[in-house]
């Protein structure tokens, strides 16, 4: 079993190896009483933010436990990032977070509706990033320029052959731990369903996105045919596999290589779908 407690304590942690990047500031704030956070570096464009939807398997993490990664990538981009503190599962299961997640965007773009926004994500939060999207367009709500995600856990059966080939080489997570998180976050749905697992889902429409994974992680496949629907959905798609890296590496170490190299790769992909003006 996974105790909570200790979990999400020992996850923040996790998310303080490294300090928050200089001259970032963080402004906490609530919208439509959602807890949030305002990641802004010293030069910004103003009118074109990015949403952060952060990971923890659905049961961990918070403002706390990404707010340095995050930091690094407000830097690198130039944009204001709003990080989310969706609710958790099991006390919130399926649809709670995933609410929290469109709710605090729709509230965004209603109150500021000049603003453009991209939106990004990693582990479960590539999967909120992926549901959230199918539940604005299905709102006809503006929808993100783009999408990012690293690392996206979007297949929440658990059955892809990348968890038996990498099962040794990913030193972070298990099959069995993921497959725990899971059931706790889909409560009584279909692990199936679309919003649970958005590989299933009809991505015709959605904005351009970029995915990043590492090659030794048990959820590289995830990626992979996220990447493939993408393709057959007439939908613009890039997927990146970093040689010989885990789940998420930015976040265990953002001086890595790997993970300047990541970063850079962020830059360019929102250099190329963001909007660039300073008139907000």
């Amino acid at each position: 079993m996974v105790n909570l407690i200790e979990g999400r304590a020992g996850f923040e942690l996790l998310g303080r190896q490294y300090p928050i990047a200089k001259n970032v500031v963080v402004e906490n704030t609530s919208i439509a009483s959602i807890p949030c956070a305002w990641v802004i570096p010293p030069t910004t464009v103003d009118e074109d933010v990015v949403v952060y939807i952060h990971g923890g398997g659905f049961i961990y993490g918070s403002v706390k436990s990404h707010i340095a990664m995050v930091s690094y990538m407000a830097q690198t981009l130039g944009r204001k990032v709003l990080l989310i503190e969706y609710r958790l599962a099991p006390e919130h299961s399926f649809p709670g977070g995933l609410n929290d997640c469109v709710k605090v965007i729709e509230t965004l773009c209603r109150e500021h509706p000049h603003i453009t926004y991209g939106i990004i994500g990693d582990s479960a939060g590539g999967n909120l990033v992926m549901a959230t999207q199918l539940k604005l367009i299905k709102m006809k709500a503006p929808m993100p320029r783009y999408s990012i995600m690293i690392s996206p856990w979007v297949d929440l059966e658990c059955k892809n052959f990348s968890y038996i080939v990498n099962k040794d080489t990913d030193v972070i997570l298990t099959q069995g731990y993921l497959q725990i998180c899971a059931r706790m976050y889909a409560g009584e749905y279909n692990l199936s369903d679309s919003l649970i697992s958005p590989v299933n889902a009809a991505l015709a429409g959605l904005p351009p996105a970029l995915i990043m994974c590492g090659s030794v992680e048990i959820l590289k496949d995830d990626s992979v045919l996220l990447h493939q629907q993408f393709g057959k959905a007439g939908v613009s798609a890039e997927c990146i596999v970093f040689e010989g890296e885990q789940h998420v590496w930015p976040f265990m170490d953002i001086n890595a290589t790997a993970s300047k190299k990541a970063l850079k790769h962020l830059a360019t992909y929102v250099a190329k779908y963001g909007v660039a003006s300073n008139t907000f």
